[in-house]
């Protein structure tokens, strides 16, 4: 059974990490508390807040000290983790496992009071488990049925990590896996109409896939043929039955390796439309010259739910998701500005905007996940064409990351904010998880 030997992978691979994964997950923690800091204003953070009940279970982070109850504490981070859309993201599976996985293992390492290390290691399985998973579903008949790999993968991240670190033996862990299968859901209409479930469907695979692991740990069982059974994940959300295989946990190419980070806070799918439409910026091309442009780009960025939008920008989510919108704000301003996002739609980028055509480019198509490559070309009023390239993606770097965490969360830690990089770049310094997260008010 897939899930099984999922299981049974996991723990052999658990206490043979290579050291490079433990600090990419200490990259990811950082991004995704980033995330958390810079989006704790954002309507959809407050209104997850707002429905949290009281409780002394766990902590809500950059909420002041506020702390909550296990699940709803869970919650609302893992929305805070998504409200910009500044998220890291593995692009072969298409999820952002920083909001389901490490709201959940930071949440039980605090109540358990796991040694940090504990917990990236947990990290570093939960982003495996997402991969893996979605590896086996993702088809092109998932994409089509409007199904988002965020949150039905996720609930399986956050189960991993949430049984690694209750130490469930692999039968256990089995059972929570299959547990969180039937947490599976989310789909992308939001794309369409600019609605904003889309800040909590990943919130709600964390809180599901914490509940599937403590749910194992009483005894609860779940389908060990939840994915490629007749009635499994496979069939029901990508159309396929058979031809799963089993899953292959490889130390030398872990999920969380391949995790990139996001330079703009903008759908995973536009970052180097983005980067190009900036290197024309720089090439002194102004808006008003350009009579139409286009983005060339793989087929699953342009197919993407919300991708290819030129015309419906009224929506904070319509201009986070759309290429076009990205291009000519980025040709605009030279750089991806946040304020652009909400209030009255810019005429001038709304006009660009509307000029610009998406293309599915062949060899960035076949490329695609391993590079991320993106080609914007201007035709300009005065008969010329000028294009920009971006290949092979964008990936900030773990310094950059820490930067970033340091500009999000200074304006509300302060200094202190050194000493939470710090210890997550010397996770064997902190043996109390719970010591970590008392600093995350």
């Amino acid at each position: 059974m897939f899930l099984g030997a999922l299981a049974e992978q996991l723990e052999d691979a658990a206490p043979r990490l290579r050291p490079e994964a433990i600090e990419q997950a200490g990259t990811c923690l950082l991004d995704a508390l980033a995330c958390a800091y810079g989006g704790r204003e954002m309507p959809w953070v407050s209104q997850a807040r707002s429905v949290a009940g009281s409780g002394d279970e766990a902590a809500i982070w950059a909420a002041g000290g506020r702390r909550s109850g296990l699940s709803d504490a869970v919650f609302a981070n893992s929305v805070a983790c998504h409200a910009l859309l500044h998220e890291d993201t593995h692009a072969e599976s298409r999820v952002h496992p920083g909001t389901v996985v490490i709201p959940a293992a930071l949440a039980i390492g605090e109540r358990l009071g796991s040694p940090l290390v504990d917990v990236l290691r947990a990290i570093v399985l939960g982003y495996e488990a997402i991969a893996q998973v979605g590896a086996a579903v993702l088809t092109d008949d998932f994409v089509a049925r409007g199904w988002r790999a965020s949150s039905v993968f996720g609930p399986f991240g956050a189960a991993a990590a949430v049984s690694s670190l209750l130490r469930l033996d692999p039968a256990a862990t089995a059972h929570a896996l299959g547990l969180a299968a039937s947490s599976s859901a989310g789909i992308c209409q939001w794309a369409r109409d600019g609605t904003t479930e889309v800040f909590f469907q990943n919130a709600g695979a964390c809180r599901a896939g914490l509940a599937a692991a403590l749910l194992a740990r009483e005894g609860a069982t779940g389908a060990a043929s939840a994915v490629e059974g007749i009635f499994g994940l496979r069939q029901a959300f990508g159309g396929a039955r058979g031809g799963a295989g089993l899953p292959e946990v490889r130390l030398d190419r872990m999920a969380i390796s391949a995790t990139f980070f996001k330079a703009h806070p903008s759908c995973a799918l536009t970052q180097e439309a983005i980067d190009a439409a900036q290197q024309l910026a720089a090439q002194g091309i102004e808006p008003d010259a350009v009579a139409d442009a286009s983005v060339h780009t793989s087929g699953a960025a342009a197919r993407y739910p919300g991708c290819d939008n030129g015309t419906s920008l009224t929506t904070t989510i319509s201009r986070q998701m759309s290429l076009q919108f990205a291009v000519a704000a980025a040709l605009t301003d030279g750089a991806l500005r946040p304020h652009r996002y909400s209030g009255p739609l810019d005429p001038r980028l709304a006009e660009l905007a509307a000029r610009t055509s998406v293309v599915v480019d062949p060899d960035a198509d076949r490329a695609f996940p391993a590079r991320r490559d993106a080609r914007v070309t201007v035709r300009l009023t005065d008969g010329r064409t000028v294009s920009a390239t971006n290949r092979d993606g964008v990936n900030p770097t773990a310094a950059a990351v820490a930067e970033k965490f340091r500009d999000y969360a200074v304006p509300v830690l302060g200094p202190d904010a050194d000493d939470i990089v710090t210890t997550v770049r010397d996770p064997g310094s902190c043996p109390d998880t719970a010591e970590l997260v008392a600093r995350l008010r």
